[in-house]
């Protein structure tokens, strides 16, 4: 998913952070046709324009931005072994003193790292889906899927889990951040006209992060192809019944023909 970031970045360093829309009530309804298409525009085209909008948007003014955005660039670009308090003040063209008034230790630097990072992923995600009516199958092949690029991101939240038994703000840090991104993921589905109970999220979501971890511990071709295999069947399991995609290999289970005693 954080391939659409890396390309962003890549173009421009302007991005603008947008707040998902409100966690809605977790019924499993359709409210929209998630097949229809009126905008004529096919993917490539619509991360073509989400691109072009970004970098038509002011870049961050605010010092403590400067920072977390030039340290996501520097996770997306070079990898999480690039993710130093040098490097960023580099990339961020500032003083290391101004890096430590707002970030004390590289514990916080990271941690709010992958806050920054993870709201970029879902506010691109959302912006594709608003600026074009994506059938259902494109949202499951181009977004929620594993890219290289996620691998940074992976790394980062490795060194957090690790860091965790020293430095006691991360354990409860962690339940708030996946909470929060649980609501924002359920926030993106209902733009496609889906609502799905807080369950189905909860296997989104872990398929997604157990996947994403396998995938950095190998990283090879075949661990990426088998993660995105993953999240992929996660994503055909909790819309099964709604809208399935069009490509999914995924059959329903054969009912049994013996009557229950």
């Amino acid at each position: 998913m954080l391939g659409i970031i890396t390309k962003m970045n890549a173009k421009s360093p302007k991005t603008k952070v947008k707040k998902p829309a409100p966690v809605l009530a977790p019924t499993r309804t359709r409210t929209r046709p998630a097949t229809i298409k009126t905008s004529g525009h096919e993917l490539p085209a619509a991360r073509t324009d989400i691109e072009n909008a970004v970098s038509a948007e002011p870049a961050p003014t605010t010092t403590r931005a400067r920072i977390l955005h030039a340290a996501v660039a520097l996770l997306n670009e070079d990898g999480f072994s690039a993710l130093t308090q040098q490097h960023v003040c580099e990339r961020a063209g500032i003083r290391q003193s101004h890096l430590t008034y707002y970030f004390p230790t590289r514990n916080d630097l990271l941690r709010e790292t992958a806050v920054y990072g993870c709201e970029m992923m879902l506010a691109a995600m959302a912006a594709v889906t608003e600026a074009h009516q994506l059938t259902l199958s494109e949202v499951r092949q181009h977004l929620f899927s594993v890219e290289k690029s996620d691998r940074g991101l992976g790394r980062l939240m490795v060194a957090l889990v690790a860091a965790s038994d020293e430095d006691p703000r991360i354990k409860p840090w962690f339940g708030t951040f996946e909470d929060e991104n649980r609501a924002k993921l359920t926030a993106l589905l209902k733009r496609v006209g889906i609502d799905i109970p807080d369950a189905d999220i909860e296997l989104l979501h872990a398929a997604y992060v157990g996947a994403m971890l396998l995938d950095v511990g190998e990283s090879s071709e075949k661990s990426l192809a088998r993660a995105r295999k993953i999240v992929h069947y996660a994503f055909d399991i909790v819309t099964k019944g709604l809208v399935a995609p069009a490509h999914s290999k995924t059959k329903p289970p054969a009912k049994s023909s013996r009557k229950q005693k």
